[in-house]
């Protein structure tokens, strides 16, 4: 979805002789016109909590993208065109900042679009603080994605644990660490950062228990049993899941660890 958060409203309606514009032309207000989007800066799909105050009134909403000149609101709210907005965004660690913009843009029953108007100087900081935290967030998040895309088809469909390359998951989980890494390290101490930190875990353990269950309790008890535990203590793994992994059936197993991860990986997201 097009947000216009960063634009310019160039929408004119030039004046001429309404007998030379012919029959199927119409002529209508300029107001009318949306302005025409001229995106300035980067745009990073992220959700954050926000609220605003405008013209009908104090709301909630979600801030699905974010860039250094504005952002997009979910909500079905009513604002209008051009109306200006006292806009608060609750960063990643909890820290609340407030920013003035403008309504450039609105798709009702969906949400809005927002040029950052006034922006004081520690606030700006912080903004533009978040934002570089934000593009992290989305390279962890997007290494971590393609782990969870080894196990579907191109249908989305899952696959069975004997189509998927289990060598192949250990590398790329090892590339997936480097990027994840970065971003705990660019993170401060929060919500977020747990989770992401729990989500990358999962996804490593899916890998140990995958192993463990290959070799079997004859090959690597020692393995075996620690991997039991991990499921059973560290997971909660409901009994069918650890039934299922006493008989060797490795699918329940590696489903419910991928849950686990994208569980924790959609809060981060």
């Amino acid at each position: 979805m097009s947000t216009a958060a960063d634009t310019t409203n160039e929408a004119t309606v030039i004046a001429r002789d309404a007998e030379g514009l012919g029959p199927d032309t119409a002529v209508v207000p300029a107001d009318w016109i949306e302005p025409i989007e001229r995106r300035q800066h980067e745009r990073v799909n992220i959700y954050l909590r926000a609220r605003w105050e405008g013209l009908f009134g104090c709301y909630e909403g979600t801030l699905s993208d974010i860039s250094a000149g504005g952002c997009f609101i979910l909500s079905e709210k009513q604002t209008t065109l051009r109306e200006l907005i006292r806009l608060e965004v609750e960063l990643h660690d909890g820290e609340w900042v407030k920013v003035w913009g403008e309504v450039t843009n609105q798709f009702p029953g969906v949400g809005f679009g927002v040029r950052y108007t006034e922006l004081e100087g520690e606030e700006e900081d912080k903004f533009s603080l978040s934002l570089a935290q934000t593009k992290s967030i989305r390279a962890g998040v997007a290494g971590l994605k393609r782990l969870s895309r080894l196990f579907v088809n191109e249908e989305g469909e899952d696959l069975p644990p004997e189509r998927v390359d289990r060598q192949d998951y250990k590398r790329k989980v090892m590339l997936a660490l480097s990027k994840v890494n970065r971003t705990l390290l660019d993170l401060p101490e929060c919500r977020k950062k747990t989770a992401l930190r729990h989500s990358v875990q999962a996804y490593a353990d899916l890998y140990r228990v995958w192993a463990a269950m290959s070799a079997g309790a004859a090959g690597n008890p020692k393995e075996w049993v620690a991997s039991y535990k991990c499921l059973k203590e560290k997971y909660g793994a409901p009994p069918h899941v650890l039934q299922s992994f006493r008989d060797g059936e490795v699918a329940a197993a590696l489903a419910f660890l991928r849950q686990k991860a994208h569980i924790y990986l959609t809060f981060v997201s």
